[in-house]
């Protein structure tokens, strides 16, 4: 591999890093390429598969059974593709408060949406991926249930149309 900064030969060593670039604080990641070049100094770390090691990461902190911390929240929300105010609306909260929860420990995330927050962490790759609909969720105050008909396929049950 060439420098990108002298075009110099690079040489790589198997390492472990810090990944402090992730946003959290404890975060190692062991057995990764860094190549180093010693003519001019340039390092680059080789991170493969980095939306992947993300989802790992995220599924570690919703599994995990202590409370969320401030900067785990952000790395949640944000792995999940929300800005700060997509996912306020989202949970129906206020922007302020999505702010609070990941900017100051003292204002902890209500155990409810912190409970949310780690099902769509957990739901990320399962059958319900379109957050948008979670909006939609109880806006219909109506106490009339609507009739519901499923179908037998070949392939299994299936909802039809009323």
């Amino acid at each position: 591999m060439k420098c990108t900064n002298c075009s110099s030969p690079m040489s790589k060593t198997i390492t472990r890093h810090h990944y402090k670039e992730c946003g959290l604080r404890n975060v190692h990641l062991d057995g990764v390429a860094l190549w180093k070049c010693y003519e001019c100094g340039e390092d680059e770390l080789d991170i493969h598969e980095i939306e992947m090691l993300h989802h790992i990461i995220a599924t570690f902190l919703a599994e995990k059974t202590t409370r969320l911390k401030p900067e785990e929240i952000r790395f949640m929300r944000v792995h999940l593709g929300f800005s700060g105010s997509d996912f306020a609306r989202a949970i129906s909260v206020k922007p302020e408060t999505v702010s609070r929860w990941e900017n100051d420990p003292k204002h902890e995330m209500n155990l409810s949406n912190e409970k949310l927050l780690r099902l769509m962490i957990l739901a990320k790759l399962g059958p319900f991926t379109d957050y948008q609909k979670l909006r939609e969720f109880g806006k219909d105050s109506s106490k009339t249930s609507k009739r519901m008909s499923f179908k037998t396929t070949t392939s299994g049950w299936k909802s039809s149309a009323a």
